[in-house]
């Protein structure tokens, strides 16, 4: 795996008077290795209701055994690559449980934010 990320969720804090905002709190679920993956160049597209969609798959790999607490919806940021300069920084959202069973990781189909 390629990429040093962080898998969570960021909620909003109670009001802080001193600063006037309500705080934003990181709560990770999981860090460390992992791998974005583009499985395809091909992008496909959608004409529901006379709208045309484009979508492309994108995956994160996660080591199996270390993602319980990894939670659809929460938020990926890809903090490091071995391979890819352009990643670091990315953000994407989880949107749908791994593939489980007789798997090398779990991969989690995801989306770019």
């Amino acid at each position: 795996m390629s990429e040093m990320v962080r898998v969570g969720v960021i909620s909003t804090g109670t009001f802080d008077e001193s600063t006037g905002t309500y705080p934003e709190i990181l709560t990770v679920h999981y860090t460390g290795p992992g791998r974005i993956k583009y499985p395809s160049m091909v992008v496909s597209e959608r004409t529901p209701v006379g709208q045309v969609l484009a979508s492309q798959d994108v995956t994160l790999s996660l080591p199996v055994g270390f993602t319980s607490a990894v939670e659809v919806n929460d938020t990926v940021w890809v903090d490091s690559s071995d391979v890819d300069d352009e990643l670091v920084g990315a953000t994407f959202r989880i949107k749908g449980d791994p593939q489980r069973g007789a798997v090398t990781s779990h991969r989690f189909p995801v989306e770019t934010l």
